[in-house]
C-alpha cells in the first residue's frame, strides 16, 4: 500500500528560477565565445538539403518572435562547468552574464554565435494539421529555429552560480549549484521517463489499465463502470478485450503536476530515460517538452541539467513519417538528427574516438555519482516480429528458459541498420558509413566498449555507478518479451540484458529505463552471489499507464505473462486500489499505477554512501463532479535503501537481514551464513528467506562453501563464460557435484527439489554413501538422491518432518537450504574435532 510523505525538512541550497524579467545590466564583464563543438557534423549545406528533402519549410501562422524560442536549459553538468543552451527564432546573437558569488570573481560576459537549425522547422504536414478540441495551429510557434549555445567556465565544486541570458528584448534569470567534491555531504537525483509531449496532449486521457490478479483492496468497491459519470467525463478505452477506464488527468496536467513535485523536491539532476517527445521529428511535439521544462510552463531545466536518453520516439517522425520505409528511412533519420539538435553532447563525456554519434550515448559525473547514459535504440543482427528475422529460436515460459543461444539482439523491428545508413547517406550528401550516427548496442560495438571502459574508471574511483538508457530489460509489461518469445514484441529491451554480467563485474547499483510505463522495480543477481543491481522502468511521466502483459489461456482468460521472474515490485500489481463512496460518488482512496518519478537520494556516511530509491506517485484529488481541486505526492511502499562501499559496490552486511531478526526461525543459520560469506542477501536488506532457489544459486552457494575454483569449462548451450553462476557450474561439473541434461542444456534457473540438493551436497563433500537405506517412506530406495539422503540422516544434516517423510520431490526454499548447510558444517567441525582428540591420544 502507499504511505503519505511527510514534509521534508529545508535543504541547506535553494534555487529559484525567475521568468522573463525586463532587461538587466550587470558590470564588470569580459567577452568568451560559444562552447566548441567536437564530432563529426553534417555540414550546413547538408543539413539545408536534408530539411529540403524532408520538405521543412521556414513557415508559419505566427509571426517571428525577437526573443526566446526555447528558454535558456543547462547542459554537460561538471565541477569546473556548464553549457548554457537556448534557441531564438532569429539569427541575432544572445548575451550571457554569469555572476560567481561564493568565489569572489567578477561576472563574466558571453556572446552566443547563433547557428540556423533548418531541420527544426515545421513541415507542411504540420503547418496543415488539425487536432480536435484545439484551434487550428493555435500551438505553433514562429518559424525561425536559431540554437546558441555557450561554455560557463572557472566553476568551483559545489558553488552557486546565478546567470543572466539577454536575448533581443527578452531576459532570464537563473542560478545553479555546480557539481559537488569531496566534502559533498547530500545528493538527490530524480528519475523519469516517457513524457511523450504533444499538443494532443492537451486534452488526451489515457488507459488506466487494472490488474486481473491483485485490482482491489479486500473492502474496496468497484471502479466506476460503463455509462457512469467518471466515463462520461474522461471517456473509456479498450484493452484486453475489456472495458477500461481512462485516467482522470489529462497528459498535459499529469506532466504539469509531476513537474511541480518534482521542483518542490529541490533535485540536483534529472535523468530522463527517453521518449521525451511523442515522435523527434515532428517539431510541434518539441514545441510541447520545452514548454514544460524551458518555456511557458516552467523554467526548472534552467537550474537543474537534464540528463537525456534515445528512447523509440526519438527515431519516430509521427505525422511526417512515422519510422519510415525500408525504401525511404529519412524519418528516422530526420528525428535522431532533430533530437541531437537539442541534446548533442561535446564534451568530455562523449566517446571521443566516435563523434559521429553526436553523444548518444555519454558519461556524466555529479561527485559521488557516475551516471551512464546508453543508446538503446539499435542492435544487430537486426530482428523483426513481422519478417520472422530473429536471433534465436522461438521459445515459451518465462526468462529462465532465456539463454545465451536465444537471447534478443535488437530492440527495434522498425527499420534494419543497412536501411538507416542509407537513408543517412542519402538525406546528407557527401556522408560516408563512417558519419552514420546511430550506434548498436551489442557486444563488439564502440559502445559497447566505450562503456566497459567507463564502467572501470568508475569502479577504481570509488564512484556509486547508476546507467540510464530507455528499453527495460527488465519488466513484466507489453514490451518485456523478446521477438522470438512465444508472445513476441518487436520492441522489447530484453537485448540490453546482454550488458548484465558487465553491470554486475563493475558493481551498478541501479539501472534507470522507460519504455514500458509499468513503474515497476527488479533485482537483478544473475551470479547468484547477493549481489546485483536495481532495474527500474520510470515511464510514468505522463503517457500511458499500462499494466502488465496479458495472454489469453485456453478458456479465453487474460493472465499475467510475467516473463521477468527478476521483478520484485510492480506499481500497477502490487499496490491493489482502495475505492470508497464520497458525496455520492465513487472515489479513489488509495493505490493503484499513477503518473510519478523516482527520487534517488544520496548521503555521505563515513566512507560510504547510503542510497535510499523512493518512487513517487502524484494522487488526483477529485471534487464530486470529477474537476481536479490538487494533487499529492505520495510514496509507494517499495522504498529501497541500501551502502555503497568505497569500491562502488553494494557493502557487506554488517547488520542482521531485514527478514531474519534476531530470534525469528533460521536466525542463526541465515546469520551464520551471512557471517561466512556465503550469501550477502538482497540489496533491500533481505535473505529471501522463502524464496526457492535454482539449481545454478544451490551451487553458488556450495561453491562459496567449499572455496572452489573454477574449472575447465563445459559445453553447454545455454552456459557461456559470460553466464551467471559460470564458476560455480564448471567448479560442479569438474568435481562431480553437478551434471548436465541430455540435450546439452544445463538449466542453472531450473528448480532444485529438496533431493536434488542433499545430493549435490554430498557429492561436494566427497563423502562415502551411508550404505544402509533411510526410514522415511517416501524415499525410493532405487532413487538415484536415496545414499546422498540416507548419508544426511545419518549425519543429522536432514531429519525430514513430523510426519516421518522427506518430501524429496518438493522445492527447497533459501532458508532450508541454509540450514542444511548449517548443519552439515556443525557435524564436518564435530568430525574433524574427533579426528584430532584421537590423533593426539595415539
Amino acid at each position: 500500500m502507499s504511505q503519505h510523505d511527510p514534509a521534508r525538512p529545508a535543504r541547506s541550497r535553494r534555487r529559484t528560477g525567475v521568468g522573463l524579467l525586463a532587461a538587466a545590466v550587470l558590470a564588470g564583464t569580459a567577452t568568451a565565445g560559444p562552447a566548441a563543438a567536437v564530432g563529426t557534423l553534417p555540414a550546413p549545406d547538408a543539413v539545408a538539403a536534408a530539411a529540403e528533402a524532408a520538405a521543412i519549410t521556414d513557415s508559419s501562422p505566427r509571426p517571428t518572435s525577437p526573443g526566446f524560442r526555447v528558454l535558456p536549459y543547462l547542459m554537460e553538468p561538471s565541477a569546473e562547468s556548464v553549457d548554457v543552451v537556448w534557441f531564438s527564432e532569429t539569427g541575432t546573437p544572445g548575451t550571457l552574464v554569469v555572476d560567481y558569488p561564493d568565489q569572489g570573481q567578477e561576472s563574466l560576459t558571453l556572446t552566443s554565435t547563433p547557428e540556423h537549425q533548418p531541420l527544426l522547422g515545421y513541415t507542411r504536414a504540420e503547418l496543415d494539421q488539425e487536432i480536435s478540441g484545439l484551434e487550428q495551429g493555435s500551438w505553433l510557434k514562429g518559424a525561425g529555429n536559431y540554437k546558441h549555445r555557450v561554455r560557463i567556465p572557472g566553476l568551483s565544486p559545489g558553488a552557486e552560480i546565478s546567470y543572466t541570458v539577454d536575448q533581443g528584448p527578452d531576459t532570464h534569470e537563473a542560478s545553479f549549484t555546480a557539481a559537488p567534491g569531496d566534502d559533498w555531504e547530500e545528493l538527490r537525483i530524480v528519475a523519469f521517463s516517457d513524457t511523450e509531449t504533444e499538443p494532443y496532449g492537451r486534452m488526451e486521457h489515457r488507459e488506466w489499465e487494472l490488474s486481473p490478479a491483485n485490482g482491489y483492496t479486500e473492502d474496496s468497491l468497484q471502479r466506476p463502470g460503463e455509462g457512469s459519470a467518471w466515463d462520461q467525463k474522461f471517456g473509456h478505452a479498450t484493452r484486453y478485450g475489456s472495458f477500461t477506464l481512462n485516467y482522470p488527468l489529462d497528459q498535459d496536467t499529469a506532466l504539469k503536476e509531476n513537474l511541480k513535485h518534482i521542483e518542490a523536491a529541490e533535485p540536483d539532476l534529472m535523468m530522463v530515460a527517453g521518449d521525451l517527445a511523442q515522435g523527434a521529428g515532428y517539431q510541434p511535439a518539441w514545441d510541447e517538452f520545452f514548454g514544460y521544462f524551458a518555456g511557458e510552463h516552467g523554467d526548472l531545466a534552467s537550474r537543474v541539467p537534464l540528463l537525456t536518453a534515445l528512447g523509440n520516439w526519438e527515431t519516430f517522425a509521427a505525422l511526417n513519417g512515422g519510422y519510415g520505409t525500408a525504401e525511404d528511412q529519412s524519418p528516422a533519420v530526420v528525428s535522431r538528427n532533430k533530437y541531437h539538435a537539442y541534446f548533442e553532447r561535446t564534451g568530455e563525456g562523449a566517446d571521443p574516438e566516435n563523434p559521429q554519434y553526436r553523444g548518444s550515448y555519454y558519461r556524466t559525473d555529479h561527485g559521488p555519482v557516475t551516471i551512464l547514459t546508453l543508446d538503446s535504440t539499435n542492435g544487430v543482427p537486426d530482428e523483426d516480429t513481422a519478417t520472422g528475422e530473429l536471433s534465436g529460436p522461438v521459445f515459451s515460459g518465462d526468462d529462465t528458459n532465456l539463454t545465451g543461444e536465444n537471447l534478443s539482439t535488437d530492440t527495434q523491428g522498425m527499420f534494419t541498420m543497412e536501411t538507416y545508413t542509407q537513408a543517412f547517406k542519402d538525406l546528407f550528401p557527401g556522408s560516408t558509413d563512417e558519419d552514420v550516427d546511430l550506434p548498436n548496442l551489442n557486444e563488439g560495438t564502440a559502445q559497447w566498449a566505450w562503456a566497459q571502459e567507463q564502467l572501470a574508471d568508475a569502479r577504481e574511483k570509488d564512484q556509486v555507478v547508476l546507467v540510464q538508457f530507455h528499453h527495460a530489460g527488465y519488466s513484466n509489461g507489453v514490451h518485456g518479451t523478446p521477438p522470438n518469445h512465444e508472445h513476441p514484441d518487436n520492441q522489447s529491451g530484453v537485448a540490453m540484458r546482454a550488458y548484465t554480467p558487465m553491470f554486475e563485474e563493475y558493481g551498478v547499483s541501479a539501472v534507470i529505463s522507460g519504455h514500458d510505463e509499468m513503474f515497476e522495480r527488479s533485482w537483478v543477481d544473475e551470479d547468484g552471489d547477493g549481489e546485483g543491481f536495481h532495474s527500474f522502468d520510470v515511464g510514468v511521466a505522463a503517457d500511458g499507464l499500462r499494466g502488465e502483459q496479458l495472454a489469453a489461456d485456453e478458456d479465453g482468460v487474460y493472465e499475467p505473462i510475467r516473463f521477468n521472474t527478476s521483478s520484485e515490485w510492480m506499481a500497477a500489481a502490487d499496490e491493489p486500489e482502495t475505492w470508497v463512496e464520497r458525496d455520492g460518488v465513487l472515489q479513489l482512496e488509495d493505490g493503484g499505477l499513477h503518473y510519478g518519478h523516482l527520487q534517488l537520494d544520496l548521503k555521505h556516511v563515513g566512507d560510504s554512501t547510503e542510497v535510499t530509491m523512493t518512487p513517487v506517485y502524484v494522487f488526483p484529488q477529485l471534487d464530486s463532479e470529477y474537476n481536479l481541486v490538487g494533487t499529492e505526492r505520495r510514496v509507494y511502499d517499495d522504498v529501497v535503501t541500501f551502502t555503497v562501499d568505497r569500491d562502488g559496490t553494494e557493502a557487506p552486511a554488517t547488520e542482521d537481514f531485514s527478514d531474519n531478526p534476531d530470534g525469528s526461525q533460521y536466525y542463526a543459520p541465515v546469520r551464520w551464513m551471512q557471517e561466512q560469506g556465503i550469501t550477502t542477501g538482497y540489496a533491500d536488506g533481505t535473505y529471501g528467506k522463502f524464496r526457492d532457489i535454482s539449481r545454478g544459486e544451490s551451487l553458488a552457494f556450495l561453491y562459496r562453501y567449499r572455496d572452489g575454483a573454477p574449472g575447465a569449462g563445459e559445453d553447454f548451450s545455454d552456459v557461456t563464460a559470460d553466464s551467471s553462476f559460470y564458476d560455480a557450474i564448471t567448479w560442479a561439473v569438474e568435481n562431480g557435484v553437478a551434471t548436465g541434461y541430455g540435450d546439452g542444456t544445463f538449466r542453472s534457473g531450473g528448480e532444485v527439489t529438496r533431493a536434488e540438493f542433499v545430493s549435490f551436497l554430498h557429492r561436494a563433500s566427497g563423502a562415502e554413501a551411508a550404505g544402509e537405506g533411510t526410514d522415511f517412506p517416501d524415499v525410493d530406495p532405487d532413487s538415484s538422491h536415496a545414499e546422498a539422503i540416507a548419508w544426511a540422516a545419518a549425519r543429522g544434516v536432514v531429519t525430514g518432518y513430523e510426519d516421518g517423510t522427506f518430501r524429496p520431490h518438493a522445492p527447497i526454499h533459501r532458508a532450508e537450504v541454509a540450514v542444511v548447510l548449517h548443519q552439515f558444517d556443525q557435524s564436518d567441525q564435530s568430525d574433524q574435532s574427533d579426528e584430532t582428540g584421537q590423533s593426539a591420544a595415539e
